[in-house]
């Protein structure tokens, strides 16, 4: 078996909207039976988090789905559709999806009309689900199966 050489060439990310300093957060989150949270400020000064974005606004109305923003970052990286048509794997990454079926990958894809029939695979889990995806997109390059793969790890928890 002849192994291909699998090289990392590009990378993007997308962050919705404008960043939320600490002190806004409960503006959009909202608060705790009325109450402002106790371990908040104490958490906050231990994960040195100084801000955040969140893909909603203030009344807790959604700006983007996971999905869309995974597809908005891809474009970042991928911005004409001579490279978007060259992609032939996308391996997509979460544990907060937007729902149960279509899968994830699926719902990026329809985001990505650009892009021609391709595999989509959709790993999920708490905390490793972005690795899953790019060890998939990995071993699938580094067998010959694939030629260009492209991978994301991505959530959205706000909405939760």
């Amino acid at each position: 078996m002849v192994k291909s050489e699998v090289y990392i060439t590009r990378t993007a990310s997308y962050f919705p909207n404008e960043p939320i300093s600490n002190d806004e957060m409960e503006d959009y989150l909202g608060l705790i039976n009325e109450q402002a949270s106790k371990s908040r400020r104490i958490v906050l000064r231990n994960n040195g988090i100084k801000n955040r974005y969140y893909a909603l606004q203030k009344d807790g109305t959604p700006t983007h789905t996971n999905a869309e923003m995974v597809a908005l970052s891809i474009r970042k990286m991928l911005p004409t559709v001579e490279e978007l048509k060259s992609i032939d794997l996308l391996s997509c990454g979460t544990s907060s999806p937007d729902q149960m079926m279509p899968s994830h990958a699926v719902m990026v894809h329809g985001w990505l009309p650009e892009t021609n029939n391709i595999e989509v695979v959709s790993p999920s889990g708490v905390c490793a689900s972005g690795m899953h995806a790019l060890k998939y997109a990995y071993m699938s390059i580094a067998l010959g199966d694939k030629q260009k793969a492209v991978t994301a790890g991505s959530e959205r928890l706000s909405r939760i």
